[in-house]
């Protein structure tokens, strides 16, 4: 089978680095001071984090402002430790430190100490409660779980390695639960210590392992190097000595960022003959492939929060509002955010599934946002096959929806 032509780079529509805007800055200021107006404090994945942070801005310049306070201290970030944070009633940020967001992005993110008795309001997951083994299980029932955007899960090369251009079920399955070696070549890979993975608490470990048939805790050293985050693995995959010996896996919004740098994998699922990009090609940044079923490696973003009375917080409930679109404002495009930060809104999905990994259903969205999305992603104000639309200029079909045709 040849590895170069096997790869199909688009589909039809199916039935069925990490990069701040800047650096940190050291700041020592309190996470509830009163210049940070209603302050929403989130914890978990940082999978959403490029999303997040553009909503945080907008949200900064509102009429009535909020503060989106991602947790970053040290041990209780990733998507189940924060489930873990949500689920903890006694815990206390007191001490730790906070990342709020700027409306100057030049500037970067900001940095604040949270006060004694401080308590997350809401996770971010890229998985279900359900896939946390360090949570009580079952989901209590006063916790709630509400689906946001999708993210697409890649594996990722070098640049310079145009050799490797999928892999199969079975290899990666190999690759990350057998390990590779000098005598166990697989695709391509000899060399264990340019393979990278995460651990068990990260979302994105736990989705690429349950797509691959394997449990996350199978992924750990000798078999892969723990990369401690996105950005450790997107260093130690470019930064390998060999190129044709390196392999990781990242969201596709942080590979966005890092396409000169990195070359995505197709992967050919149980029951494929071929096998996908997440993208329609290449350097065609569109995700049509996860939106119709074609790519499988993807999940939800997760908001989980506790409920009182079978209500969350209003800032729990606020910031799914926002997130997800039933909460507007004349400045905010949900569409817009998502997209251009590279993750896919609910309403451009042609598929969905109730479980990590679990089996596609055909979804058509009420709302639908696909000529909206791929012009955000893309970067682009004309997608093929899209008609844009105003107050002043409706559609001769379809309804009119964020400036588009659908």
């Amino acid at each position: 089978m040849n590895r170069l032509t096997h790869l199909a780079a688009g589909a039809l529509v199916g039935a069925a680095a990490l990069v701040a805007s800047g650096p940190a800055r050291a700041q020592t200021l309190m996470c509830n001071d009163s210049t940070l107006p209603n302050p929403i404090i989130v914890t978990g994945s940082t999978a959403f984090e490029n999303a997040l942070r553009v909503l945080a801005v907008k949200l900064s310049a509102e009429a009535l402002p909020s503060t989106i306070i991602y947790v970053a201290g040290s041990g209780l970030t990733g998507s189940c430790a924060g489930v873990a944070n949500v689920m903890n009633a006694n815990i206390d940020l007191g001490g730790t430190s906070g990342r709020y967001y700027t409306t100057n992005a030049s500037t970067g993110d900001k940095n604040c100490t949270f006060a004694a008795g401080t308590k997350p309001h809401i996770a971010i997951s890229d998985v279900y409660y359900e896939s946390c083994a360090a949570v009580t299980q079952p989901k209590p029932a006063d916790v709630m779980d509400v689906n946001g955007p999708v993210q697409a899960m890649l594996f990722v090369v070098p640049k310079a390695n145009t050799t490797t251009q999928y892999l199969t079920y079975k290899e990666a399955q190999l690759i990350y639960g057998c390990g590779v070696s000098s005598t166990r070549t697989i695709a391509g890979f000899s060399m264990p210590t340019g393979v990278y993975c995460r651990d068990m608490n990260s979302g994105t470990q736990i989705t690429v392992a349950k797509n691959i048939g394997l449990s996350e805790s199978a992924l750990v050293s000798p078999i892969c190097i723990n990369g401690g985050g996105t950005g450790g693995v997107v260093t130690g995959v470019t930064g390998f000595a060999d190129a044709q010996n390196a392999i990781g896996f990242i969201g596709a919004d942080a590979f966005d960022g890092q396409r000169t740098a990195l070359n995505s994998l197709g992967f050919q699922a149980v029951g494929q003959t071929s096998a996908y990009l997440s993208d329609s090609g290449p350097d065609k940044p569109d995700r049509k492939n996860a939106r119709d079923g074609h790519y499988t490696i993807w999940g939800y973003e997760h908001f989980i929060a506790r409920t009182t009375g079978g209500a969350l917080s209003t800032q729990a409930a606020d910031l799914i509002g926002w997130v997800n679109g039933t909460k507007t404002s004349a400045n905010i495009d949900y569409v817009a955010i998502e997209g251009g930060a590279g993750v896919i809104p609910i309403c451009a999905m042609k598929v969905k599934r109730s479980t990590d990994a679990g089996l596609l259903s055909p979804y058509s969205p009420p709302e639908p946002c696909h000529c909206a999305f791929e012009a955000a992603i893309g970067k682009t104000a004309s997608p093929p096959n899209c008609t844009a639309c105003s107050g002043t200029t409706p559609c001769a079909t379809g309804t009119c929806r964020h400036g588009f045709c659908e």
